[in-house]
């Protein structure tokens, strides 16, 4: 695997652990990266959440890993109920 592609498995993986570990606190602060000096979350309202969670659901989707797609599924369907 070549780095490039390394690098964007591992903040994919990262980002699906932040998201998935928790939707109560996800869906009221969609955080999608976190280390130790800042935090990168998608602002409620506008629609980006459930495009960042089908973007995550795509990638998961081509790498066959489909537990996590439906896991995926099931969190933007409360980010879209709770208004995305």
């Amino acid at each position: 695997m070549k780095e490039k592609e390394e690098n964007r498995d591992s903040l994919m993986r990262a980002s699906y652990y932040i998201v998935t570990r928790n939707f109560t606190k996800t869906v009221n602060k969609f955080v999608v990266f976190k280390d130790k000096e800042r935090s990168i979350e998608i602002q409620y309202g506008i629609g980006h959440r459930s495009k960042f969670v089908d973007m995550m659901m795509e990638y998961f989707e081509k790498k066959e890993e489909y537990e996590k797609c439906e896991k995926l599924l099931k969190l933007r369907e409360l980010i879209i109920m709770s208004g995305d």
